[in-house]
Protein backbone atom coordinates (compact mmCIF):
# COMPACT_ATOMS: atom_id res chain seq x y z
CA UNK A 1 0.00 0.00 0.00
CA UNK A 2 2.88 2.35 0.86
CA UNK A 3 4.54 1.59 -2.49
CA UNK A 4 1.31 2.34 -4.34
CA UNK A 5 0.92 5.67 -2.52
CA UNK A 6 4.50 6.63 -3.50
CA UNK A 7 3.77 5.87 -7.15
CA UNK A 8 0.64 8.03 -7.14
CA UNK A 9 2.48 10.87 -5.41
CA UNK A 10 5.31 10.69 -7.96
CA UNK A 11 2.84 10.72 -10.83
CA UNK A 12 1.10 13.81 -9.46
CA UNK A 13 4.42 15.62 -9.02
CA UNK A 14 5.34 14.84 -12.65
CA UNK A 15 2.03 16.15 -13.91
CA UNK A 16 2.49 19.34 -11.92
CA UNK A 17 5.98 19.86 -13.31
CA UNK A 18 4.74 19.36 -16.86
CA UNK A 19 1.96 21.85 -16.30
CA UNK A 20 4.48 24.40 -15.08
CA UNK A 21 6.56 23.89 -18.21
CA UNK A 22 3.56 24.27 -20.51
CA UNK A 23 2.46 27.52 -18.86
CA UNK A 24 5.95 28.94 -19.02
CA UNK A 25 6.03 29.51 -15.26
CA UNK A 26 9.27 29.40 -13.37
CA UNK A 27 10.55 29.99 -9.96
CA UNK A 28 9.92 33.53 -8.88
CA UNK A 29 8.25 34.46 -12.29
CA UNK A 30 4.92 36.26 -11.87
CA UNK A 31 4.34 36.98 -15.60
CA UNK A 32 1.17 35.80 -17.33
CA UNK A 33 1.08 32.94 -19.79
CA UNK A 34 2.59 33.47 -23.25
CA UNK A 35 0.16 33.97 -26.15
CA UNK A 36 -0.73 31.00 -28.33
CA UNK A 37 0.80 30.28 -31.72
CA UNK A 38 0.33 33.23 -34.08
CA UNK A 39 -1.34 32.38 -37.38
CA UNK A 40 0.63 35.16 -39.07
CA UNK A 41 4.06 34.69 -37.61
CA UNK A 42 4.20 30.90 -37.40
CA UNK A 43 6.19 31.07 -34.14
CA UNK A 44 5.21 30.35 -30.59
CA UNK A 45 4.74 33.37 -28.37
CA UNK A 46 5.39 36.02 -31.10
CA UNK A 47 3.72 39.42 -30.68
CA UNK A 48 1.13 40.77 -33.15
CA UNK A 49 2.69 42.77 -36.04
CA UNK A 50 3.26 46.39 -35.07
CA UNK A 51 1.77 49.24 -37.13
CA UNK A 52 4.65 50.63 -39.21
CA UNK A 53 5.77 54.09 -38.29
CA UNK A 54 4.60 56.81 -40.67
CA UNK A 55 7.24 57.93 -43.17
CA UNK A 56 9.25 60.93 -42.24
CA UNK A 57 7.72 64.17 -43.42
CA UNK A 58 9.83 65.69 -46.21
CA UNK A 59 12.10 68.37 -44.90
CA UNK A 60 11.23 71.75 -46.46
CA UNK A 61 13.80 73.31 -48.74
CA UNK A 62 15.62 76.20 -47.12
CA UNK A 63 15.19 79.14 -49.46
CA UNK A 64 17.30 82.27 -49.50
CA UNK A 65 16.05 83.94 -52.67
CA UNK A 66 13.52 83.99 -55.50
CA UNK A 67 15.92 82.22 -57.85
CA UNK A 68 15.85 79.07 -55.73
CA UNK A 69 12.05 79.09 -55.69
CA UNK A 70 11.94 79.38 -59.46
CA UNK A 71 14.48 76.56 -59.85
CA UNK A 72 12.29 74.22 -57.78
CA UNK A 73 9.14 75.19 -59.71
CA UNK A 74 10.93 74.60 -63.02
CA UNK A 75 12.30 71.23 -61.91
CA UNK A 76 8.87 70.16 -60.65
CA UNK A 77 7.19 71.02 -63.95
CA UNK A 78 9.82 69.10 -65.92
CA UNK A 79 9.28 66.08 -63.66
CA UNK A 80 5.46 66.40 -63.70
CA UNK A 81 5.40 66.48 -59.89
CA UNK A 82 4.36 68.84 -57.14
CA UNK A 83 7.01 71.25 -55.82
CA UNK A 84 8.59 70.54 -52.45
CA UNK A 85 7.50 72.72 -49.56
CA UNK A 86 9.88 75.63 -49.02
CA UNK A 87 10.98 77.40 -45.86
CA UNK A 88 11.00 81.13 -46.55
CA UNK A 89 12.13 82.23 -43.10
CA UNK A 90 15.57 83.04 -44.45
CA UNK A 91 14.36 84.69 -47.66
CA UNK A 92 13.43 88.28 -48.30
CA UNK A 93 9.84 88.21 -49.50
CA UNK A 94 7.43 91.07 -50.01
CA UNK A 95 4.03 91.72 -48.55
CA UNK A 96 2.34 89.55 -51.19
CA UNK A 97 4.51 86.42 -51.46
CA UNK A 98 1.77 84.39 -53.16
CA UNK A 99 1.62 86.92 -55.99
CA UNK A 100 5.41 86.95 -56.29
CA UNK A 101 5.46 83.15 -56.57
CA UNK A 102 2.76 83.29 -59.25
CA UNK A 103 4.87 85.77 -61.23
CA UNK A 104 7.87 83.44 -61.02
CA UNK A 105 5.68 80.70 -62.48
CA UNK A 106 4.56 82.97 -65.33
CA UNK A 107 8.19 83.82 -66.09
CA UNK A 108 8.95 80.11 -66.48
CA UNK A 109 6.12 79.65 -68.98
CA UNK A 110 7.15 82.76 -70.92
CA UNK A 111 10.70 81.47 -71.22
CA UNK A 112 9.62 77.87 -71.87
CA UNK A 113 6.21 77.93 -73.61
CA UNK A 114 6.43 74.20 -74.26
CA UNK A 115 5.75 73.76 -70.53
CA UNK A 116 2.31 75.34 -70.66
CA UNK A 117 0.85 71.93 -69.97
CA UNK A 118 1.35 73.10 -66.37
CA UNK A 119 -1.65 75.34 -66.82
CA UNK A 120 -2.17 76.66 -63.30
CA UNK A 121 -0.39 77.18 -59.99
CA UNK A 122 -1.63 78.08 -56.54
CA UNK A 123 0.69 79.20 -53.74
CA UNK A 124 0.10 79.50 -50.00
CA UNK A 125 2.46 80.81 -47.35
CA UNK A 126 1.73 79.97 -43.72
CA UNK A 127 4.15 80.57 -40.84
CA UNK A 128 6.95 81.09 -43.34
CA UNK A 129 6.31 77.78 -45.13
CA UNK A 130 5.50 77.93 -48.85
CA UNK A 131 3.28 75.24 -50.38
CA UNK A 132 2.58 75.20 -54.13
CA UNK A 133 0.11 73.14 -56.14
CA UNK A 134 0.53 72.80 -59.92
CA UNK A 135 -2.31 71.69 -62.21
CA UNK A 136 -1.20 69.62 -65.21
CA UNK A 137 -3.03 68.85 -68.44
CA UNK A 138 -3.99 65.17 -68.21
CA UNK A 139 -2.44 64.26 -71.57
CA UNK A 140 0.86 64.54 -69.69
CA UNK A 141 -0.11 62.90 -66.39
CA UNK A 142 -2.95 60.54 -67.35
CA UNK A 143 -6.70 60.74 -67.94
CA UNK A 144 -9.38 59.40 -65.60
CA UNK A 145 -10.25 55.78 -66.50
CA UNK A 146 -13.72 56.76 -67.74
CA UNK A 147 -12.60 59.67 -69.95
CA UNK A 148 -14.27 59.21 -73.35
CA UNK A 149 -12.76 62.00 -75.42
CA UNK A 150 -12.04 61.69 -79.15
CA UNK A 151 -8.54 60.17 -79.55
CA UNK A 152 -6.07 62.66 -81.07
CA UNK A 153 -2.50 61.58 -81.86
CA UNK A 154 -1.25 64.41 -84.10
CA UNK A 155 -1.90 67.98 -85.24
CA UNK A 156 -3.67 66.86 -88.45
CA UNK A 157 -5.93 64.63 -86.35
CA UNK A 158 -6.61 67.56 -84.03
CA UNK A 159 -7.62 69.76 -86.98
CA UNK A 160 -9.81 67.01 -88.43
CA UNK A 161 -11.58 66.45 -85.10
CA UNK A 162 -12.17 70.18 -84.70
CA UNK A 163 -13.59 70.57 -88.21
CA UNK A 164 -15.87 67.57 -87.81
CA UNK A 165 -17.50 68.96 -84.66
CA UNK A 166 -17.93 72.67 -85.40
CA UNK A 167 -20.78 73.95 -83.29
CA UNK A 168 -21.82 75.67 -80.09
CA UNK A 169 -20.84 72.85 -77.73
CA UNK A 170 -17.31 71.98 -76.59
CA UNK A 171 -15.93 68.62 -77.69
CA UNK A 172 -14.03 66.30 -75.36
CA UNK A 173 -10.71 65.01 -76.71
CA UNK A 174 -8.08 62.56 -75.52
CA UNK A 175 -4.58 63.61 -76.58
CA UNK A 176 -2.25 60.62 -76.90
CA UNK A 177 1.03 62.29 -77.90
CA UNK A 178 2.89 63.95 -75.03
CA UNK A 179 5.17 65.71 -77.54
CA UNK A 180 2.33 68.03 -78.55
CA UNK A 181 2.51 71.50 -77.03
CA UNK A 182 -0.41 73.76 -76.03
CA UNK A 183 0.82 76.65 -78.19
CA UNK A 184 1.41 74.35 -81.14
CA UNK A 185 -2.07 72.89 -80.87
CA UNK A 186 -3.72 76.30 -80.63
CA UNK A 187 -1.80 77.52 -83.68
CA UNK A 188 -2.89 74.42 -85.59
CA UNK A 189 -6.50 75.12 -84.64
CA UNK A 190 -6.29 78.40 -86.55
CA UNK A 191 -6.86 76.19 -89.60
CA UNK A 192 -10.42 75.63 -88.36
CA UNK A 193 -13.42 77.92 -88.71
CA UNK A 194 -12.68 79.73 -91.96
CA UNK A 195 -12.30 83.08 -90.23
CA UNK A 196 -15.82 82.89 -88.79
CA UNK A 197 -15.40 80.54 -85.84
CA UNK A 198 -12.51 80.61 -83.38
CA UNK A 199 -11.49 77.15 -82.20
CA UNK A 200 -9.12 76.71 -79.27
CA UNK A 201 -7.94 74.23 -76.69
CA UNK A 202 -9.61 74.48 -73.29
CA UNK A 203 -7.52 75.66 -70.36
CA UNK A 204 -6.88 72.15 -69.09
CA UNK A 205 -6.43 70.68 -72.58
CA UNK A 206 -9.38 68.29 -72.36
CA UNK A 207 -11.79 69.98 -74.78
CA UNK A 208 -12.06 71.89 -78.03
CA UNK A 209 -14.09 75.07 -77.61
CA UNK A 210 -15.76 77.19 -80.30
CA UNK A 211 -16.82 80.83 -80.38
CA UNK A 212 -18.28 82.94 -83.21
CA UNK A 213 -16.41 86.01 -84.40
CA UNK A 214 -17.30 89.64 -85.06
CA UNK A 215 -20.49 89.74 -83.03
CA UNK A 216 -22.24 87.08 -85.12
CA UNK A 217 -24.15 84.15 -83.71
CA UNK A 218 -22.86 80.61 -84.02
CA UNK A 219 -25.84 79.78 -86.23
CA UNK A 220 -24.95 82.61 -88.63
CA UNK A 221 -21.30 81.55 -88.76
CA UNK A 222 -22.15 77.92 -89.45
CA UNK A 223 -24.53 78.96 -92.23
CA UNK A 224 -21.82 81.09 -93.89
CA UNK A 225 -19.28 78.27 -93.68
CA UNK A 226 -21.78 75.89 -95.24
CA UNK A 227 -22.45 78.37 -98.04
CA UNK A 228 -18.72 78.77 -98.71
CA UNK A 229 -18.29 75.00 -98.98
CA UNK A 230 -21.23 74.76 -101.38
CA UNK A 231 -19.76 77.50 -103.59
CA UNK A 232 -16.36 75.78 -103.57
CA UNK A 233 -17.93 72.45 -104.49
CA UNK A 234 -19.87 74.08 -107.32
CA UNK A 235 -16.75 75.74 -108.74
CA UNK A 236 -14.64 72.61 -108.45
CA UNK A 237 -17.34 70.54 -110.14
CA UNK A 238 -17.48 72.95 -113.07
CA UNK A 239 -13.72 73.41 -113.47
CA UNK A 240 -12.29 69.92 -112.91
CA UNK A 241 -12.99 66.33 -113.85
CA UNK A 242 -11.54 62.89 -113.35
CA UNK A 243 -9.42 63.04 -116.51
CA UNK A 244 -7.23 65.86 -115.18
CA UNK A 245 -3.98 65.36 -113.33
CA UNK A 246 -3.66 66.71 -109.81
CA UNK A 247 -1.56 69.62 -111.03
CA UNK A 248 -4.04 70.45 -113.80
CA UNK A 249 -6.85 70.52 -111.26
CA UNK A 250 -4.85 72.77 -108.95
CA UNK A 251 -4.02 75.18 -111.76
CA UNK A 252 -7.64 75.37 -112.95
CA UNK A 253 -8.88 76.24 -109.46
CA UNK A 254 -6.04 78.68 -108.81
CA UNK A 255 -6.63 80.46 -112.13
CA UNK A 256 -10.35 80.74 -111.41
CA UNK A 257 -9.57 82.46 -108.12
CA UNK A 258 -6.98 84.86 -109.48
CA UNK A 259 -9.06 85.81 -112.53
CA UNK A 260 -12.48 86.27 -110.91
CA UNK A 261 -11.70 87.75 -107.49
CA UNK A 262 -10.68 91.39 -107.14
CA UNK A 263 -8.64 92.77 -104.27
CA UNK A 264 -10.68 94.86 -101.82
CA UNK A 265 -8.88 98.20 -101.95
CA UNK A 266 -10.90 99.48 -99.03
CA UNK A 267 -8.38 97.68 -96.86
CA UNK A 268 -6.02 100.58 -97.60
CA UNK A 269 -8.36 103.47 -98.41
CA UNK A 270 -11.27 102.99 -95.98
CA UNK A 271 -10.75 99.95 -93.80
CA UNK A 272 -13.72 100.74 -91.56
CA UNK A 273 -16.09 100.34 -94.51
CA UNK A 274 -14.62 97.04 -95.67
CA UNK A 275 -16.99 94.15 -94.87
CA UNK A 276 -15.67 91.37 -92.69
CA UNK A 277 -16.53 88.85 -95.42
CA UNK A 278 -13.60 90.17 -97.48
CA UNK A 279 -11.33 88.31 -95.07
CA UNK A 280 -13.10 85.00 -95.68
CA UNK A 281 -13.92 82.56 -98.46
CA UNK A 282 -17.40 84.10 -98.70
CA UNK A 283 -15.84 87.34 -99.89
CA UNK A 284 -13.87 85.52 -102.58
CA UNK A 285 -16.39 82.89 -103.73
CA UNK A 286 -19.68 84.77 -103.27
CA UNK A 287 -18.84 88.48 -103.49
CA UNK A 288 -15.73 88.05 -105.67
CA UNK A 289 -13.87 90.68 -103.69
CA UNK A 290 -11.40 89.84 -100.94
CA UNK A 291 -8.10 90.54 -99.28
CA UNK A 292 -5.40 87.93 -98.62
CA UNK A 293 -7.43 86.09 -95.97
CA UNK A 294 -10.32 85.63 -98.39
CA UNK A 295 -8.04 84.37 -101.18
CA UNK A 296 -6.26 81.84 -98.95
CA UNK A 297 -9.41 80.53 -97.24
CA UNK A 298 -11.05 80.12 -100.65
CA UNK A 299 -8.07 78.27 -102.14
CA UNK A 300 -8.05 75.98 -99.12
CA UNK A 301 -11.70 75.08 -99.73
CA UNK A 302 -11.25 74.67 -103.49
CA UNK A 303 -8.26 72.35 -103.11
CA UNK A 304 -10.13 70.40 -100.44
CA UNK A 305 -12.88 69.62 -102.97
CA UNK A 306 -10.44 67.72 -105.20
CA UNK A 307 -8.52 66.05 -102.37
CA UNK A 308 -5.42 68.24 -102.39
CA UNK A 309 -4.15 68.71 -98.80
CA UNK A 310 -3.85 72.43 -98.13
CA UNK A 311 -3.21 74.78 -95.20
CA UNK A 312 -3.37 78.52 -94.74
CA UNK A 313 -0.16 80.22 -93.62
CA UNK A 314 -0.07 83.42 -91.56
CA UNK A 315 3.01 85.61 -91.65
CA UNK A 316 4.29 88.73 -93.34
CA UNK A 317 5.27 89.70 -96.85
CA UNK A 318 7.38 92.77 -97.35
CA UNK A 319 6.86 93.59 -93.67
CA UNK A 320 3.05 93.60 -94.00
CA UNK A 321 0.70 91.06 -92.43
CA UNK A 322 -0.20 88.47 -95.03
CA UNK A 323 -1.86 85.07 -95.54
CA UNK A 324 -1.12 82.52 -98.25
CA UNK A 325 -1.17 78.72 -98.69
CA UNK A 326 0.93 75.61 -98.74
CA UNK A 327 -0.44 72.49 -100.43
CA UNK A 328 0.82 69.00 -101.24
CA UNK A 329 0.86 68.53 -104.97
CA UNK A 330 2.03 65.22 -106.42
CA UNK A 331 3.56 64.30 -103.07
CA UNK A 332 5.46 67.56 -102.57
CA UNK A 333 4.60 70.52 -100.34
CA UNK A 334 4.56 73.69 -102.44
CA UNK A 335 3.72 77.36 -101.88
CA UNK A 336 0.74 79.22 -103.35
CA UNK A 337 -0.09 82.94 -103.09
CA UNK A 338 -3.24 83.68 -105.08
CA UNK A 339 -3.35 87.24 -103.74
CA UNK A 340 0.00 88.03 -105.31
CA UNK A 341 -1.03 86.44 -108.65
CA UNK A 342 -4.47 88.11 -108.87
CA UNK A 343 -5.27 89.66 -112.22
CA UNK A 344 -2.42 87.81 -113.93
CA UNK A 345 -3.02 87.62 -117.68
CA UNK A 346 -3.45 84.04 -118.99
CA UNK A 347 -0.51 84.45 -121.37
CA UNK A 348 1.89 84.92 -118.46
CA UNK A 349 2.97 82.23 -116.06
CA UNK A 350 2.01 82.52 -112.43
CA UNK A 351 4.81 83.72 -110.19
CA UNK A 352 3.45 82.23 -106.96
CA UNK A 353 1.87 78.95 -108.06
CA UNK A 354 3.40 75.70 -106.76
CA UNK A 355 6.70 77.28 -105.73
CA UNK A 356 9.29 75.16 -103.97
CA UNK A 357 10.69 78.21 -102.21
CA UNK A 358 9.39 81.66 -101.35
CA UNK A 359 11.41 84.80 -101.87
CA UNK A 360 13.01 86.43 -98.81
CA UNK A 361 10.18 88.95 -98.45
CA UNK A 362 8.04 86.24 -96.83
CA UNK A 363 8.32 85.46 -93.14
CA UNK A 364 6.39 82.90 -91.05
CA UNK A 365 6.69 80.50 -88.11
CA UNK A 366 8.65 77.77 -89.87
CA UNK A 367 8.98 75.47 -86.86
CA UNK A 368 5.23 75.27 -86.31
CA UNK A 369 4.50 74.69 -89.99
CA UNK A 370 7.22 72.06 -90.27
CA UNK A 371 5.66 70.09 -87.40
CA UNK A 372 2.25 70.22 -89.03
CA UNK A 373 3.53 69.05 -92.41
CA UNK A 374 5.72 66.33 -90.93
CA UNK A 375 2.69 64.78 -89.22
CA UNK A 376 0.53 64.92 -92.34
CA UNK A 377 0.24 61.45 -93.83
CA UNK A 378 1.80 61.19 -97.34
Amino acid sequence: MKRRTQKITGFLLAVQAAALLLTGCGAGDNTSASPPLSANSGTVGSASPETPAPPDKPVPLNITGAGEIQEELYAAILDLRQPASMDLSGAAVGDTPELEIKNLYYEILNQHPELKYAYDLTAEVENGLLTCQISYMPYQTGYPPDWDGIPVASLPELIAAAKAHLGPEPVKIRLTDTALTPDGMNRALQQVGGGYILCSLSRDGTQLTYSPSMGMTMKECLALLEQAEELAAEAAGALTDGTMTEREQAEALYRYLTEHVKYDRRYYSDRASMPYHSQTAIGALRDQVAICGGYSHALDLLFEQVGIPCYTVIGTSGGENHMWNIARLDGQWLWFDATADRGMSPQFEFRHFAQEELDPRYSWDASQLDQLLAEEAP
